[in-house]
């Protein structure tokens, strides 16, 4: 697992709707998650970032969470070789025991000198209060 080094810019928006099923919040969340990754070799390297967002849900209030994120900054120290970066897959759901949004980035790098450095973010609550 990657730590994140810091969360830049973090942002939070509360909006009230009438949706289905009782909703009647929109929480909208985004900023940038700050850490290094570095690859290690011309082969794709695999591993995650997670990390809390957001303010504190009682059980039962969220009803659903949707999320995107995407490359923010990657560098390569010498000559690329077989580079590469992604943020193969986000997923964002309710945690029980942090009582918030737990984020998840799938995230990749190939190049022996290759550093994947900054992910942005944005993660949509659907939420009855």
């Amino acid at each position: 697992m990657i730590t994140p080094v810091s969360i830049d810019n973090p942002q939070e928006m509360e909006v009230w709707v009438s949706g289905p099923s009782g909703v009647n919040r929109l929480f909208i969340y985004t900023g940038v998650a700050i850490f290094s990754f570095k690859g290690t070799s011309g082969n794709w390297l695999h591993d995650y970032i997670d990390f809390e967002l957001g303010r504190v849900f009682a059980p039962g209030q969220v009803r659903d969470v949707l999320a995107t994120g995407s490359l923010n900054s990657i560098k390569n120290l010498h000559t690329a070789n077989y580079a590469g970066w992604a943020v193969d897959r986000l997923t964002a759901r309710w945690d029980a025991t942090e009582q918030r949004i737990k984020l998840r980035a799938d995230l990749a790098v190939s190049d022996i000198d290759g550093y994947l450095l900054r992910m942005g973010y944005q993660v949509t609550v659907l939420a009855r209060i």
